[in-house]
């Protein structure tokens, strides 16, 4: 006979498998689960002949010692060598990380969230897709301790590591005006993210601090789902407008606009800057000037911040940090 698990008593019961675990595991308290929702949760695993996992038993004694990880692309350098800085310094304080990648989509998102739970991490540091407030307010009620890394919600108190966005964008925007550029266009994907709100705050700013009226139609955005056709068709828009720079709020959005660029013969014609990962510009061959991400440290201190939480549930206090960067 198939070992019982929390997905087949979920199935049964109508109800999803993050509400089982956390029942099952004796996290359905203060009202997160009802009193006859738990009771009938544990009789249907006891009719069921459930057997907990040891990740369940770990759970109940003391800590599983895993964390979840959430990013939002893994085929981005930035979140490779995020995933791999977390890991890292996961491992020198005994703990093991289990990745997910969201894809820039809520309900994949949605997904990872309750399987971390399922698996019963001690704690999560999330990449947060754009509309996500909901869910990791759900799991912040469930007690799992959560940090938010890269993008800040401010609507909800979330603990949150990242860089001064709009300080970046606005040093960046700000260096092509001294080199004589006005026409200035800027290349995002996802204005919702809170991370690109913030990058385009500051290019904005540096516009009009140096007297140059923001154009919106300077300002082009793509979305994840439709990436490279979107970057050729946003890029013709910006050519169209005789743009004589480019800003590039993230490393992904530049590094392909400049392959598209370069078949078309105009990246001799701009000039450009960009928010990440200097080294990949490198190999391009292309010049650019790039504030690069601390990321070892972005990751270190996300770590530092769940780690607290995880082992002491009564730290209650909300810590924001905000990392200054330099243009290189």
């Amino acid at each position: 006979m198939a070992r019982v698990s929390i997905k087949h008593i979920a199935e049964k019961l109508g109800v999803s498998n993050a509400t089982v675990s956390l029942v099952l595991n004796g996290k359905a308290k203060n009202g997160r689960v009802s009193e006859e929702l738990i009771e009938k949760i544990k009789r249907t695993a006891e009719e069921m002949n459930y057997l907990p996992n040891m990740a369940a038993r770990s759970l109940r004694t003391g800590k599983s010692k895993t964390i979840g990880l959430i990013v939002a692309d893994i085929s981005n350098p930035f979140f490779a060598k995020l995933a791999r800085y977390i890991e890292n310094a996961a491992e020198a304080m005994n703990y093991q990380v289990m990745f997910g990648s969201s894809d820039e989509s809520g309900k994949k998102f949605e997904k990872l969230v309750n399987v971390f739970i399922e698996k019963s991490v001690d704690g999560i540091i999330i990449a947060a897709p754009a509309d996500s407030e909901n869910i990791i307010l759900q799991v912040d009620k469930y007690g799992i301790p959560i940090v938010l890394v890269d993008r800040a919600i401010n609507s909800i108190p979330v603990s949150s590591v990242q860089i001064d966005n709009e300080g970046a964008a606005y040093a960046l925007t700000n260096h092509l005006i001294g080199m004589g550029c006005k026409r200035i266009g800027f290349m995002s994907y996802n204005m919702r993210l809170s991370n690109i709100k913030g990058r385009f705050e500051g290019y904005k700013k540096a516009l009009t601090d140096a007297g140059i009226t923001f154009n919106p139609k300077l300002a082009r955005s793509v979305r994840f789902e439709r990436f490279d056709e979107e970057i050729r068709r946003e890029l013709e828009e910006l050519l169209n407008n005789d743009i004589d720079s480019i800003v590039f709020a993230t490393n992904r959005v530049g590094l392909q606009s400049l392959l598209i660029l370069k078949k078309m013969g105009k990246v001799e014609d701009l000039k450009f800057v960009s928010i990440d990962n200097p080294d990949e510009y490198k190999i391009s061959g292309i010049p650019m000037t790039c504030i690069e991400q601390p990321i070892e440290e972005m990751s270190r201190r996300a770590l530092e911040i769940l780690c607290r939480k995880i082992i002491d549930p009564s730290y209650k206090i909300i810590e924001n940090v905000t990392l200054q960067t330099s243009i290189l």
